[in-house]
């Protein structure tokens, strides 16, 4: 069943909810009520929609929401974790935001070694830690340990420095860290984060030339 179809669904059954809850209860239906019951219900599915890309640890949930998705990030990021190169480039091409399109390039070029090309989407990344954390993860693939110091000192978030400690570990050829700090930062993280660390890990893993941990 696709995701719209699912909220069509949903709207119906609470339509019919609440119809027979006004009429068990005998209210009038009001303007004000009409308009309360359709706040709740764009809230109940506003809600699940964020529950799931932020909240969720069930990633079959998760999958099922991306791979159903009507936004070309997300199917773009769906084609791109299962090897689908021809429909990841289709999707991509419909994404029109500079931001969205340089955190793409980023994480798919820092997989094929394209150092280059990342580098220069860098500084289109607004977020301040999010620069760090791909600016210390481009560091430690080039080997440079003072630049990898100078940004990690700048990300905070428990879950990149797992990845990053990760990935540390993973470049001095020590697996079992790697996996170690890796696999404490996906259970640590929800939701499409989740989804992505498991999906990238899985991708690099069947990659023969394999040069990162994420």
């Amino acid at each position: 069943m696709s995701f719209s179809l699912r909220n069509l669904l949903i709207i119906i059954l609470l339509g019919v909810v609440g119809g027979l809850t006004i009429s068990l209860l005998d209210i009038k239906p009001t303007p004000i009520v009409w308009v309360t019951f359709f706040i709740i219900v764009f809230a109940i599915l506003v809600g699940k929609n964020v529950y799931i890309l932020k909240l969720s640890t069930n990633m079959n949930t998760v999958e099922r929401y991306v791979k159903n998705s009507k936004h070309p990030y997300y199917r773009f990021l769906y084609a791109y974790l299962h090897d689908n190169d021809a429909d990841a480039e289709k999707e991509l091409a419909k994404i029109t935001s500079d931001k969205l399109r340089a955190y793409i390039t980023i994480l798919v070029e820092l997989g094929r070694g394209n150092y280059d090309l990342v580098e220069k989407n860098l500084d289109k990344i607004h977020s301040k830690e999010h620069r760090d954390y791909y600016s210390a993860h481009l560091a430690l693939l080039k080997n440079n340990q003072d630049v990898y110091n100078e940004h990690r000192s700048g990300v905070k978030n428990r879950i990149y420095q797992l990845s990053l400690d990760a990935e540390m570990a993973y470049q001095q050829g020590n697996t079992v860290e790697a996996e170690r700090f890796g696999q404490q930062a996906i259970a640590e993280s929800k939701g499409v984060q989740r989804y992505l660390m498991i999906k990238t890990l899985e991708k690099n893993k069947r990659n023969p030339n394999r040069n990162s941990y994420f």
